[in-house]
């Protein structure tokens, strides 16, 4: 699966309307971009990914590969951190996460942001379901979309936790990720901060 798919999609979430952010020309997936081994990583008893500077976990199917991508916005550049397992050509996992300035995020409603990120994200897709929920006490959407125009089914959830926002991503060509493996993903995504 090609991992400039990804990036066009989380850099839709990047440019949430709703803090008054607007994609740059060089939030390009290629540009400001360095892939990395995995490096501030542990495995704990249950074999869990576990990122301490993401402060997250979670039971990715596969190893995953860091990138970081600086990605300019009005409100000056936004650091995106992923992590990327591509179980297949057709199959793919993925947690990102960025730090927002806690000036923008404290002046709105969570609820409010997570929906930006949410269509920033799903812009130009079919959306067939939308979830609020929590993810460790913090709010959160699930999302179920297709691109028609590639045939690429997602599971898509925003979490912001404090000034944070993660976003948590499976896809599949031709169908949705299994619901077992949507599960073993989506539900061990455990954010690890302290509220």
């Amino acid at each position: 699966m090609k991992k400039k798919l990804f990036y066009a999609l989380f850099l839709g979430a990047l440019t949430v309307t709703g803090l008054g952010f607007s994609s740059c020309s060089n939030s390009n997936p290629d540009s400001q971009n360095k892939t990395e081994d995995v490096n501030d990583v542990d495995v704990e008893e249950e074999d869990l990914f576990v990122s301490k500077d993401g402060k997250f976990k979670a039971n990715f199917p596969g190893s995953p590969t860091r990138d970081v991508q600086m990605v300019a916005t009005e409100a000056g550049d936004i650091e995106m951190i992923s992590f990327v397992y591509e179980k297949s050509a057709t199959e793919a996992s993925m947690i990102a996460y960025s730090d927002y300035p806690s000036s923008l995020i404290d002046a709105q409603d969570p609820m409010s942001i997570l929906k930006n990120a949410r269509d920033g994200s799903m812009e130009g897709n079919i959306v067939e379901s939308n979830d609020e929920m929590k993810v460790n006490g913090w709010p959160a959407i699930r999302t179920r979309a297709i691109d028609k125009t590639q045939n690429l089914h997602y599971v898509l959830e925003v979490v912001l936790a404090k000034n944070r926002l993660y976003q948590i991503l499976m896809v599949r060509d031709g169908s949705y990720p299994d619901d077992a493996a949507v599960e073993e993903f989506f539900d061990t995504f455990e954010i690890t901060m302290k509220k």
